[in-house]
């Protein structure tokens, strides 16, 4: 699991400039950059490292790399429903956005082999994988897709049966891309959670979704783009101008005849 804080930039240089301060506690400490991210990163080592067995955790800036067995699959999805609702509650704080900054973390899920080589230089062991760059990839995709968790099919695969029985969860279909700096092609979902404001939302536009999509891969441009665009304003939901955008796009340089509807990403 990879998850990052979005708008990290723009939170530090609101700190620099002082944005978040309260005039009226002059006697307390001032609360920095530093407090706010220890505070993110306390919150996220809380939910998905104490919380597992043999679980491996490691900050990577303003991101968290977690990796778990294959049998916390059940816990994950715990954890994720309950950092993400701990994540709205912080955000509906009165302070929020005067003292302290508002947060929002992108996630992503995969699964695969994931091996541990030890470092000489910094006399730790460090996991390495194609995995690790999929979930990457993906992570850095959820906010392009106006999305907040990002699943592989695969992982969908050992989730599904959780997220059917439990009304918290639900999933929609994203997309069939291949990832910058690989070969081949993955599928995408989203993984919804009832703490997030549009969950139904999201949930009652798959059917439009699926329709749009259907055109979408029978090069029907024209159509397709305006389904996604109805999305956009419907639902209110980014990914259907991302998508409209994209069919705009193929209209102009249509593909052969083996298209198969899988997208090249070019940026990570």
């Amino acid at each position: 699991m990879c998850c990052d804080l979005r708008d990290s930039t723009d939170i530090l240089f609101n700190f620099e400039q002082n944005i978040y301060r309260d005039d009226k506690s002059a006697l307390t400490e001032p609360f920095t950059y530093n407090n706010f991210i220890m505070e993110v990163h306390e919150a996220i080592y809380k939910e998905f490292y104490l919380e597992h067995e043999n679980t491996f955790f490691e900050i990577y800036g303003d991101g968290v790399l977690s990796i778990f067995p294959e049998d916390n699959t059940k816990f994950i999805l715990e954890n994720i429903h309950r950092l993400t609702n701990r994540m709205r509650v912080y955000n509906e704080a009165q302070d929020v956005g005067i003292l302290k900054p508002r947060i929002d973390i992108g996630f992503s899920l995969g699964i695969g082999d994931v091996s541990f080589v030890y470092f000489s230089l910094d006399k730790r062991h460090h996991p390495t994988g194609q995995c690790i760059h999929e979930v990457a990839r993906m992570e850095s995709l959820s906010k392009f897709y106006d999305a907040r968790v990002l699943i592989s099919g695969q992982f969908l695969s050992y989730t599904e049966e959780y997220i059917k029985i439990d009304s918290r969860f639900a999933y929609r279909f994203i997309d069939h891309v291949i990832l910058k700096g690989f070969r081949e092609p993955i599928t995408i979902f989203e993984l919804l959670l009832d703490n997030d404001p549009r969950f139904e939302i999201k949930k009652n536009s798959i059917q439009a979704y699926s329709e749009a999509y259907a055109k979408y891969r029978n090069k029907e441009w024209a159509p397709a783009k305006e389904l996604f665009l109805k999305i956009h304003s419907e639902y209110g939901l980014g990914i259907g101008l991302v998508m409209a955008s994209r069919c705009e796009i193929l209209s102009k340089i249509p593909p052969g005849n083996s298209w198969n509807g899988i997208w090249k990403m070019k940026d990570k």
